[in-house]
């Protein structure tokens, strides 16, 4: 936040940060009207590349409240915000987050925003696929790795492949348009990448294939061993 809340030199006394810029604008000079915002650091499954198993987390008086988040947001799209997308962690599984949900997807139903999306593993979807729909969210990102069941709890050690995959058809009946996430491993599931994007053409959903980044404690895992260029997985 520094680059928000300067204190004016000259006045010693005054604390009073000064006002917000009516607009982003990145290091290059471009408008800014897109945000993710975490809303946990929690989440239901503990993917090798992204975290340890037994994952120590942020005391829950440490995470800002809803309203807290919902203000964060609001002061963004006052400075030209348009597209906000909530990630976690897992953010499905933070408590009464659909209430976040649905106070901004009533500023894309009031044209106030022109997109809300979220970033989920699909855990949570066959529960909540009918209210995120309601609250105004059109689009969804899935992280999935893996069509594989073994595979897929290798990777998220206490992941359900079928529940998920429930849950994206249960966000697919309910009008929301899906884009999958999978991590590309090498020796795990480098062998399938292919068809699975073809299955993601089948049905319906958008596909990204991306590579492991180094964010987050992963215990004993290394992602040296992990790490699959993306540039060797198109060339196959």
């Amino acid at each position: 936040m520094d680059d928000f809340l300067k204190v004016t030199s000259t006045r010693a006394r005054d604390l009073t940060p000064e006002p917000f810029p009516s607009q982003l604008v990145d290091p290059f000079g471009r408008a800014v009207d897109y945000i993710r915002i975490s809303v946990t650091d929690r989440c239901d499954f503990r993917c090798v590349y992204c975290m340890a198993e037994e994952m120590t987390f942020l005391p829950k008086k440490d995470l800002l409240t809803l309203e807290e988040l919902e203000q964060v947001c609001r002061t963004f799209m006052s400075m030209g915000t348009r597209r906000i997308r909530l990630t976690g962690g897992e953010p499905l599984v933070r408590r009464n987050i659909i209430q976040l949900i649905r106070n901004l997807g009533a500023e894309v139903k009031s044209g106030q925003l022109d997109e809300l999306t979220i970033t989920t593993n699909g855990s949570q979807l066959t529960k909540m696929a009918d209210d995120l729909a309601e609250a105004g969210v059109r689009r969804l990102n899935v992280s999935i790795d893996t069509l594989d069941v073994d595979k897929f709890k290798l990777i998220t050690r206490w992941g359900d492949l079928d529940k998920v995959l429930d849950g994206m058809k249960a966000a697919r009946d309910a009008g929301l348009s899906i884009k999958l996430n999978a991590v590309a491993l090498k020796g795990v599931n480098d062998d399938e990448l292919g068809d699975m994007v073809a299955w993601a053409g089948d049905q319906g959903y958008d596909m990204t294939i991306i590579e492991v980044m180094p964010m987050g404690d992963i215990g004993n895992e290394t992602r040296v061993d992990q790490y699959l260029p993306v540039s060797v997985v198109r060339s196959r």
